[in-house]
């Protein structure tokens, strides 16, 4: 089999055209240890091969979920910056009206 190294070159593509540089300490591993596991394969040692497989899996999995995590901070900070920024002004609208008619 190919013990994910499809997915690891994959995963490792999309990290580079999307930008996802982190995720790369995740996918460029994988890529090494499906390559690892092919060559214990082709040797006859399906038990290592297929414990690498599973790492190079696992690996590519946690690239997938936190490349996710930093689309949402990415897409959730700009709105909180906006929607505080709302907060702010119309609190300082508010806070100079009640201010001019205080006397």
């Amino acid at each position: 089999g190919d013990h994910y190294m499809i997915l690891s070159c994959v995963m490792t593509l999309l990290c580079l055209i999307c930008g996802g540089w982190m995720s790369l300490l995740c996918t460029l591993p994988a890529i090494v240890l499906a390559l690892a596991a092919q060559n214990d394969d082709a040797a006859g040692n399906t038990a290592a091969a297929k414990t690498k497989g599973h790492i190079a899996l696992a690996l590519n999995i946690f690239a997938v979920l936190f490349h996710l995590v930093i689309i949402i901070i990415a897409i959730v900070t700009p709105i909180a910056v906006v929607i505080d920024g709302l907060n702010k002004s119309s609190y300082s609208y508010s806070y100079s009206y009640y201010s001019c008619y205080r006397d």
